[in-house]
């Protein structure tokens, strides 16, 4: 992977990072029940960059980079937890992803992608299990409250709660990926043809 590869990745990362965080604040219109769907929304809208990302790059260690750039941005911007989280989504993806051909598998991609955004969507419940409440509120102050922990330690303690949020992001995700290939099909592919034939 050249230089100019981790560059457009970085761009591309930051696009989608600004796109995850749209759907985060637009899943709070939906109020207490913004739980259920907090990073669904983002994973629906995301979706087209991810998968222009994976077609233009097309090398292995294109998702590694992109889930760790959007670690550091979120450990930069103080949220410094899920660089750990956004690792293991790296790994995992990567993992998934496999050879480089497989960046243009639209099959293998959509996998990737709905297991990828899975292991991202859990972060609440992770980091409510590993740092408990007492250590949501050190480890975030500016963004958790007694009253948001108290309704977060209400719903993850619902077993039929953690089994809606996953079906949910898993349904959404692949409508997602859905959307993201349609979108490159329709605004990227052709581009990138006939780039190679001029190559």
């Amino acid at each position: 992977m050249k230089l100019r590869d981790i560059v457009r990745i970085t761009i591309m990362t930051v696009i989608a990072f600004v796109l995850e965080m749209a759907g985060g604040y637009l899943s709070m219109v939906f109020g207490p029940y913004m739980l259920f769907i907090n990073h669904s929304l983002a994973s629906l809208i995301v979706a087209p960059v991810f998968f222009t990302l994976c077609h233009k790059i097309a090398k292995r260690g294109t998702l590694f980079f992109y889930y760790l750039i959007m670690g550091i941005i979120y450990s930069v911007m103080g949220f410094w937890p899920m660089i750990f989280i956004l690792l293991a989504t790296a790994i995992v993806a990567e993992l998934i992803i496999g050879a480089p051909k497989n960046y243009h598998d639209n099959k293998r991609l959509t996998l990737t992608f709905v297991i990828a955004q899975l292991v991202f969507a859990m972060h609440g419940l992770i980091f409510f299990v590993v740092l408990k409440p007492e250590g949501l509120i050190k480890a975030f102050p500016d963004m958790f409250t007694a009253e948001a922990i108290e309704q977060m330690s209400a719903f993850y303690a619902q077993t039929v709660n953690v089994i809606a949020v996953i079906i949910i992001q898993i349904l959404i995700s692949y409508i997602g990926a859905k959307f993201g290939i349609y979108i490159y099909n329709k605004f990227f592919s052709k581009k990138d043809k006939a780039e190679s034939v001029l190559d």
